[in-house]
């Protein structure tokens, strides 16, 4: 198994970003009940996203844009909440590897962005796991 380069690491991560930024901004302004948890969502993914484009960028690279789209809006509060929870586990999954990448000051980053994202997909549902972005 190959090491991923930091960029590219950081690419894969940012594209989850952009996915929970479109996901958190639909369930905001789409369901009331869930307003208040996916707006605080959606300022911590736009945070996060606009410090990913930031590092991208001073490493020399692209970063990567958001898609057009990533199907179609929940039609539920369950649906929004599973959805969620699924962006959380997934940005879990792209984050792992920057854990050992990078120096003193990126691991912790990354391990920082690693537990913000594992407590939010247990907010939205997901059940724990002892080991969050392991699969």
């Amino acid at each position: 198994m190959s090491t991923p380069s930091p960029v590219g690491a950081l690419q894969r991560r940012l594209a989850l970003e952009h996915e929970a930024v479109w996901l958190a901004s639909l369930v905001a302004g789409r369901f009331s009940a869930l307003r208040e948890a996916a707006t605080d969502a959606l300022v911590r993914h736009r945070r996060s996203r606009d410090s990913l484009i930031a590092r991208v960028a001073a490493a020399g690279a692209t970063p990567v844009g958001p898609q057009a789209s990533y199907g179609t809006a929940p039609a539920t509060t369950d649906d929004a909440r599973r959805r969620l929870a699924d962006v959380s586990d997934r940005l879990c999954t792209a984050t792992l590897p920057l854990v050992t990448l990078g120096g003193a000051g990126d691991r912790r980053e990354a391990l920082a962005s690693l537990r913000a994202s594992a407590l939010e997909a247990i907010d939205w549902g997901a059940s724990p796991t002892a080991f969050p972005g392991l699969g």
